[in-house]
Parts: structure tokens; C-alpha cells; sequence
């Protein structure tokens, strides 16, 4: 079949800058988290060192999450050709829904509509790290749609919160 025949869908700019925004946001909450919260050091120091993990949406934006000894940093928008762990979102669509908060995580799971590259073990221990990041950045009224219990507004968490905005608006930690 002739190119000049086939049907192109269109462009999603919006909702692949909204999810590159959630994915930046969530990898420096993550940075942060494991860092001020002892709970998700204990659940990172698990993983082996070093360790790479990769959040993507297939032919769109992603993130990666670098751990080598007891640092563990965002390090951008990567390629994830040989990353030890990999969360693959199947296109922008599924990612848009999940990043605003209208599709759980394990909807996306139950639909099909993500996949896992990688240990199983390694990506239960990524996943309460995520939502232990998610408590950082989110309210506790939008929180309730990203995970299943959310955790009581304490002083630490609110000092936290601000820290991770920090981090993630002007690269300066607390």
C-alpha cells in the first residue's frame, strides 16, 4: 500500500506536555522522597545497586530514576534501551488519563493498557515508592484518585512537600 494513501492520527501536544510535566514532577518527588522519608530509603536500598527504572509512554515522554549506592537521582527524559526495570504506558491516551488522576494504576493494569519490562519484586517495591512520592505532590483531595489510602497531613509531610516542590521548581534541595 502507497504512504500517500495511509491515515496519520494526530498530534496529542497538550496531553504529551501535560504527561512530561507529571513524569518530571514525579521523578523529583521521588529523589525527594527518598531522601526525607525513611520508608521509601528502606524500600529503594532493597533494589540492587545500581539500579535504573524507566517510566514511559511508548513513542512519548518519560522518565528515569538512577540509584548507584545511597544516591538516587532524577535524571531526566531517557531512552530506556537497557534499563533494569521498565513501566511502559501503551500510548499518550492511557498515560493522559493516568497522569490527571481519572485512571488508577491498576486500571491501567486490568485494561491492558501498561506493561512491565523487568522483575515483578523490583516493580511492587517502584510502585509504593511512586505513591509514597505521589503523597509529596499531590493534595490530599486529588491524592485519593492516584492511590488507595492516603496517609494522615502531618507537620513532616507538609515540610516534605515543600522540599519536593523545591526541588522540582528551582533544582535546589532542602
Amino acid at each position: 500500500m502507497n504512504n500517500k494513501y495511509q491515515i496519520e492520527p494526530p498530534k496529542k501536544w497538550i496531553k504529551t506536555q501535560i504527561t512530561r510535566l507529571s513524569l518530571y514532577f514525579l521523578g523529583m518527588g521521588i529523589e525527594t522522597a527518598y531522601k526525607n522519608i525513611p520508608e521509601v530509603k528502606k524500600e529503594m536500598d532493597s533494589l540492587p545497586r545500581p539500579f535504573s527504572f524507566c517510566f514511559s509512554v511508548n513513542n512519548g515522554p518519560s522518565m528515569m530514576i538512577f540509584k548507584n549506592g545511597n544516591k538516587v537521582e532524577y535524571v531526566g527524559e531517557k531512552e530506556g534501551y537497557h534499563v533494569d526495570l521498565e513501566l511502559v504506558v501503551k500510548n499518550i491516551e492511557f498515560a493522559y488519563l493516568a497522569m490527571t488522576g481519572r485512571m488508577s494504576t491498576p486500571d491501567l493494569v486490568y485494561h491492558n493498557r501498561q506493561f512491565v519490562r523487568g522483575e515483578l519484586n523490583h516493580m511492587m517495591v517502584m510502585i509504593r515508592v511512586m505513591n509514597a512520592a505521589q503523597t509529596l505532590l499531590f493534595p490530599g483531595f486529588l491524592l485519593r484518585f492516584y492511590i488507595k489510602e492516603v496517609p494522615p497531613l502531618t507537620m513532616k509531610t507538609l515540610i516534605n512537600m515543600v522540599k519536593a516542590y523545591t526541588n522540582a521548581t528551582i533544582g535546589f534541595f532542602i
